[in-house]
Parts: C-alpha cells; structure tokens; sequence
C-alpha cells in the first residue's frame, strides 16, 4: 500500500482537529510537537511515480481527474518545506497564547504547497494555489494588528484577481486542448491559437502573484513585513515553492514551442525585476522586517531567473537556490523574531545585543553571509550555479547582475548587523534587554537552520544530484548566439 496521498491529507486532518481545540494551550502544544516530528517523515513514504484518484481513469485516451506526479526533485521540495513547517510549529509552541487557529492554518498551508508541487492536473493545483492563499492570508490575520490586517485585506483583494484570471487561464487551455492534465495536455499545445496565448498570459499572471514577483513585490513584501516574524519564514517558504511548482509546470507544458519564445524572455525579465526592486527597497528601509521582506522578494527574482533561463542547469541552480533560500531565511526571520521580543524591529531603537544574545548573534551572522552569496555557506554554492548557468547560454549581463545585486544584499545585511548588534547603546537599555527572555525553542530552531546553511555549502551534492533527473526531463539546452 502505498501512503503518498498522506503527504497532503495528514497536514489537512490535523488542522481540522487542532482548530476545533483552539483554547486548549497544552494540548495544543502537545499535538503540535507530536505533528512536527510526523511531517519530516511524510516525504519518505510515497514511492515515486505518477498518482490518479477521484476513481476517474482514462476516457476517450485522456486521463482525468485528481493527478499527482512524485520524483527525487519534489521529494527534496517537499521534504525542505516540512521541515520548515516542522521547526516554525516548534517555535510558535514558545508563544504564551499559542493557539489552535495558528497551527491549523500552518498545517492548511503545507498541505496545499505540497499539493501544488504534486499536482499534474491543473484544476488540483489551482484549488490547492487558492488554499495556500487563505492560508498566509489567515496567518497574517493572526498576528492581530491593524497593519497586519490591512496587508491581509490587500493581499486578499488582490489575490481574487490574480486567482481568478489564473483558473481563467486554465479554462483557456481546457477549451483549447480537451484535457487538465498536465502530462496530456502538453501533446496539444504544439499548434497555438489565443486560447493558448490567453492561457499561457493567465498562469504567468498567476505565478507572480503566488510568488510575489513584480507587479505584486509589494503586496508580498507587505504581507511579510506584517505577520510576526516567525510567521513571515513559513509564509516566505510557500512562495518559493508556489513559484518553483509553476515555472515548472509553465516550463513543462510550453517549453520548446516556438510561441514561447517571448513568454521566455518576460519571465527573465520579471526575474530580473524581481531581484533589482528587491534589493533597492531593501536598502532603503529602516524596519527590519520590512528589510527582511523585501530581500525575500530580491531572492525570489534569483530562484525565478534560474527556473527562466530553462536550462537543466538554470532549472537546479534555480531550485536549489529557492531551497538554501528558504533555509537562510527562515533563519533570519527566526533571528528577527528573537531581536523582537528584546525590543521591536525599529533600527533606529535597537543596538549593543552582542554581548546579551552571541550565540543568536553568531547564527544570524552565518544567514546574512549565506544570503550574501560568501562561502562556505549553501547560498555560495547556488549563486555561484546561476552565475555559471547564465553563463552557459551566453548572458554574463545576468550574471553581472546578480553580482551586483548580492553586493546590495550584503551591504544592507551588514549595515542591519551592526545596527542590531554592534552599535553603542546605553546601559539602562542593556538592563532593558536583559530584563525579556529569549524564546528557547526559536534558538533551537535557528541552530538547526544554521547547520544546514553551513552544510548544504560544504555539501551541495547532497541536494544537487537528485535535482538534476527532472531538469533533464523538462530543461532544454540552448544559448544566445
């Protein structure tokens, strides 16, 4: 028997159980831990292959209903984002009003991720892309602001847009090509008409929402800046796999048609925005959340360039580095989260936490210097990957730019190091520090994420060779003459 569809249904059935026991605190927190141990082991127990359900089958030579495909590529995708999931439940456990509702919606995010990177059905993914977005959007809510609820409404608004063209988009290619599964509908797709254009339009509108590439890098950036800050790292790591699962379903189903060709050249653009508007926001801020936020959209446009390009190298160094990304991150947003609880995110008002928090000093030094691109740490080693793959189909412009762009992303990360931890601050706001606790379990958390920057850097293989089947399978090799 095989248990694959758990991967999704497991994460489902215990919000479900964990929300009507919003209240009860202890066992709340004992379930949740119980649940994060139990989702690190749900990528391991599917056999690889394609999945069906719905009890529909093939009718008139097209397969239909619910699909899944599992490779090694979506077992690493997926197995990263429980992990994520597993240590913000673990951290969120240290809140003195933890709550049913915040793991609930935690639980309906990673469920409907996971799916979204199954799905080999259109339909499915759509209606799991719709449940992550109430999903971030109800754990902005729960941070209970009045900014966060106004992020929220925005992101909400928006999103019914973004959604809505995105299954108009999808209804384009039905009528065009019969059939909403993936593999299938990839045969009719070699001879364009507008339905297809309006399809092919639809799913990109639909990525950079889901992803937050511009035009919707604000909104985004908004809705992290908003959420507290161990919040933002789950809501920063659904993204990244949103956008991961649709550039390869875009790139699986239009990849190689000579009307791609344009579509090709705007995602690479898009990317490109993506990491300039980033990194320029990024600079300007004097929150740190909202510095964080912005460098997640900045990183976003790296993981979209690499996917872009559509090379099997482009494809690896892009999810690859959507995968050190999230671990970075995580971490930051993790050392935010602890900063916070000393004494807000305003680094105006902060400073002189060296010597109250080193170890937490010391890890978040490590992500700013995994986020930088600076060895030995995991970032390096993806950085460097997409540098070398835009330099395989002769574009160093894109390199270039990349460069310059991680030269933003340090100066801005050490300016907020100095700022938070090194500058001179007063001995009645040192005696204000020591005065709050550090969240214990968030330190946890943050040392675990650390190691892994430290050791996907010195160990990128362990990831990279089971990334590269897939990218052979959809990638294309070519280069600008």
């Amino acid at each position: 028997m095989n248990f694959l569809p758990l991967i999704v249904v497991f994460p489902l059935m215990m919000a479900i159980i964990l929300n009507y026991l919003h209240g009860k605190e202890k066992i709340v927190r004992f379930l949740t831990f119980l649940v994060a141990l139990a989702l690190i082991v749900l990528p391991f127990i599917g056999e690889y292959g394609f999945y069906y359900f719905s009890g529909h089958g093939v009718e008139n030579g097209l397969i239909s209903g619910i699909a899944y495909l599992f490779n090694q590529t979506k077992q690493v995708v997926i197995f990263t984002l429980m992990l994520i999931g597993s240590l913000v439940l673990i951290t969120g456990m240290g809140e003195k009003h933890a709550n049913g509702m915040f793991t609930a919606l935690t639980l309906m995010g990673l469920a409907s991720v996971s799916a979204v990177v199954l799905s080999d059905d259109l339909f499915n993914l759509y209606v799991f892309y719709e449940i992550a977005a109430v999903a971030q959007t109800g754990l902005v809510i729960a941070s209970g602001t009045e900014k966060a609820y106004k992020a929220a409404f925005r992101y909400m608004l928006m999103g019914c847009v973004a959604g809505s063209l995105l299954l108009l988009g999808i209804a384009f290619l039905l009528s065009a090509t019969g059939t909403l599964n993936i593999t299938d509908m990839k045969n009719y797709l070699i001879n364009a008409n507008p339905m297809v254009y309006g399809g092919l339009l639809m799913l990109i509108i639909g990525l950079t929402y889901g992803s937050g590439l511009p035009p919707f890098h604000t909104v985004k950036a908004d809705l992290y800046a908003r959420a507290k800050p161990f919040i933002a790292a789950m809501l920063q790591t659904y993204s990244k796999f949103v956008l991961v699962a649709m550039m390869l379903v875009i790139l699986k189903l239009f990849y190689g048609m000579p009307y791609f060709n344009t579509a090709h050249g705007a995602l690479i653009a898009l990317s490109i925005f993506g990491m300039v508007f980033g990194v320029v926001m990024a600079l300007m801020q004097s929150d740190y959340r909202k510095l964080l936020a912005y460098h997640a959209i900045s990183q976003g446009g790296y993981v979209a360039a690499g996917l872009a390009l559509g090379t099997p190298l482009g494809i690896v160094a892009g999810i690859f580095h959507a995968i050190n990304h999230v671990i970075y991150k995580s971490a930051l947003f993790l050392g935010a989260y602890i900063v916070h609880k000393k004494k807000g995110s305003n680094l105006a008002k902060l400073g002189g936490l060296l010597p109250i928090i080193p170890s937490v000093a010391f890890m978040v030094l490590c992500a700013k210097l995994a986020i930088s691109g600076v060895p030995p740490f995991n970032g390096f080693q993806s950085k460097w990957m997409l540098a070398e793959a835009a330099m395989e189909v002769n574009m160093p412009e894109l390199a270039v730019i990349m460069i310059i762009v991680s030269i933003g992303t340090f100066v801005s990360m050490m300016k907020a190091f100095y700022l938070i931890y090194l500058k001179p601050c007063s001995e009645e706001q040192i005696n204000e520090y020591k005065s709050k606790e550090v969240p214990k379990l968030a330190i946890f958390s943050l040392a675990v994420l650390t190691f892994l920057c430290i050791l996907l850097g010195i160990y990128p293989d362990i990831v990279v060779e089971k990334l590269y089947p897939y990218a052979y399978e959809i990638g294309r090799t070519w280069a600008l003459k």
